[in-house]
């Protein structure tokens, strides 16, 4: 049986990173997944993601610590330098606006496609001489005081030290552990759609609560390019990905009572719509129960996010990148896998992770809400927050960590 320091599963973003960031720091890493293949065309200026991310500075500073910002193509990334974010009640005024300039900082955020991100992060991992990628599917594991074993579809095993779940929401690794998980559905659907606009945006990211609870968001691309997600209640997500590309064009420009097509004025499709159900994931630890130690959750199979904060990728990098802080600071008498390691890695990411899905959460139940009372005391809160630069530029900084 081959072994290794540390057997990752998933292939995703978080994955990815993950393998890149520990094997750099000296570890044998084995990264099992059923594919590595992105799918993503990144040398079409005409073909774009629809899925895309508005990463923070605690990104862009993981990505370049391993390398790969850099190796990003800068004509794939849009700097953020304003947001503005409308109420639902049309009244001139229920807006808040956070600006760059006014922040005193150089960007709010970057938006980059999801593929291309994927996309260099899978160059970068080619390139690295201590990861070995095996594309398979994980059936079981078992893990005992001395190590830990993977047994894969196709017959093979593998021991490490440690094991790592970064294999998403559905984590077939968390399910096998039967770690408690607290999940919130939200009723609704992300619709995701890229467009070509008439108007320039100027690097402006736009969100709208609209009636009804929904909440519809254009990021900007480089470019008269934007990137639509649309929070919507299930059975209008519905509709909205039957609608041909015009109709989606129409129905889009015509959101916001008109607001939309007087920020993008005409809109073309450049990407087909897509729907990814939103809920609330939390899982009630990160490491494994002490009867199954050396094994640890990341990303997605740790938390899931509404869209609504963009900081969903955020959160599950900076899992990333206390896992690397940890492990690079660690006594040399500790090995990974000890006990205390993990609980470092535990307690480094319970605040973090609570707040930001509790805010989070919170404010999709206040922007849901269709009680008229509420949705005054919103728009008066959007107004009055607006007014205080102290109160934003605090806001900024704490998006940008």
């Amino acid at each position: 049986m081959k072994t290794y320091d540390l057997i990752i599963v998933g292939a995703g973003i978080a994955g990815k990173a993950t393998s890149l960031r520990l094997a750099q720091l000296g570890l044998k890493i084995l990264h099992i997944a059923p594919s590595f293949d992105t799918g993503f065309v990144g040398n079409d200026a005409q073909v774009w993601d629809s899925r895309i991310y508005a990463l923070s500075a605690s990104t862009k500073q993981l990505l370049e610590k391993i390398h790969v910002w850099d190796a990003l193509d800068a004509g794939r990334i849009q700097v953020v330098s304003d947001m503005r974010i409308y109420g639902d009640s049309g009244a001139v005024g229920d807006e808040l606006h956070f600006s760059a300039y006014s922040a005193t900082v150089p960007q709010l955020a970057w938006i980059v496609e999801s593929g291309h991100i994927e996309k260099t992060l899978d160059q970068a991992c080619k390139f690295q001489g201590l990861i070995e990628r095996v594309t398979d599917k994980l059936v079981d594991f078992k893990s005992d005081q001395e190590s830990v074993t993977v047994t894969t579809e196709s017959g093979e095993t593998y021991g490490a030290k440690l094991l790592l779940a970064a294999d998403g929401a559905r984590s077939l690794i968390r399910e096998k552990l039967q770690i408690e998980t607290a999940i919130n559905a939200y009723e609704q659907t992300a619709i995701v759609a890229n467009f070509e606009i008439e108007k320039h945006h100027q690097g402006v990211a736009c969100q709208w609560f609209l009636p009804g609870g929904e909440i519809l968001a254009l990021l900007p691309l480089p470019d008269k390019k934007v990137s639509m997600v649309w929070s919507a209640k299930t059975e209008h997500a519905e509709q909205l990905k039957r609608l041909s590309a015009d109709e989606l064009c129409e129905k889009v420009a015509k959101a916001a009572s008109g607001q939309v097509f007087e920020k993008t004025g005409t809109l073309k499709m450049l990407t087909a719509q897509q729907g990814f159900p939103l809920r609330r994931m939390r899982a009630k630890r990160v490491i494994a129960p002490s009867d199954c130690p050396r094994i640890i959750l990341i990303g997605d199979a740790a938390h899931v996010m509404h869209p609504l904060a963009g900081q969903g990728l955020n959160l599950g990098l900076r899992d990333v990148a206390s896992l690397g802080e940890i492990l690079e600071s660690k006594e040399t008498f500790r090995e990974i896998d000890n006990p205390v390691i993990l609980r470092r890695y535990e307690r480094a990411r319970s605040g973090d992770t609570d707040i930001l899905l509790f805010v989070t959460d919170q404010l999709q139940k206040i922007f849901s809400s269709e009680a008229s009372r509420l949705k005054e005391l919103r728009n008066i809160g959007m107004r009055w927050c607006n007014r205080s630069n102290f109160l934003k530029r605090q806001l900024i900084k704490k998006a940008l960590s």
